[in-house]
């Protein structure tokens, strides 16, 4: 929002569209990355033929977690400046704290954490829900499915409420 302040106070449009537009263009290197992660699992994994295809609409429901965190993140962002170097700096322990380059199941001496790192970390169901049909060929757990579509609602639910909350302050903000 910020790097977008001139075009905001100069042009009337929804404003909503600058933080989507991030994750739109995102989103084009994630659809890219999908569909060439579903030739690669349909060629090299035959076991995950049946269940590939559902890690689509779970897709889909990150997109939706994803855009409504960039709502509510580009609101605070405008109120407090001091939210973009917050969110930089949280980022990075987040991502290794998200079980991306490891596996949950090799780190069964750990349980307990593991499980408090499973449900506190609101995107690693949504990774587990997602690596199950591509990368094992199993269903995904229904509680990771429900908890990422849950999880997707209330994000976009609470982004869209607290963007209309300060969508007035946004250009006198900035």
């Amino acid at each position: 929002m910020i790097d977008n302040a001139n075009l905001i106070r100069k042009t009337r449009f929804p404003r909503q569209l600058v933080p989507l537009s991030v994750v739109a263009t995102n989103l084009v290197s994630f659809g890219v990355m999908m569909v060439v992660l579903l030739g690669l699992d349909f060629a090299l994994l035959p076991r995950v033929r049946g269940t590939m295809w559902l890690a689509l609409p779970l897709g889909v429901a990150l997109v939706a977690l994803t855009a409504g965190l960039a709502l509510a993140v580009a609101s605070a962002n405008v109120v407090f400046r001091d939210v973009e170097h917050l969110i930089g700096a949280l980022l990075l322990p987040w991502f290794f704290l998200t079980p991306i380059l490891w596996i949950p199941s090799a780190f069964h001496r750990y349980h307990g954490l593991v499980h408090v790192l499973h449900w506190a970390n609101f995107v690693t169901p949504a990774v587990d829900a997602i690596r199950d049909p591509l990368f094992f060929g199993r269903m995904p757990r229904a509680a990771d499915a429900i908890y990422l579509c849950v999880a997707a609602a209330v994000s976009l639910t609470l982004g869209a409420w607290l963007f209309s909350r300060v969508d007035d302050q946004i250009a006198v903000e900035l």
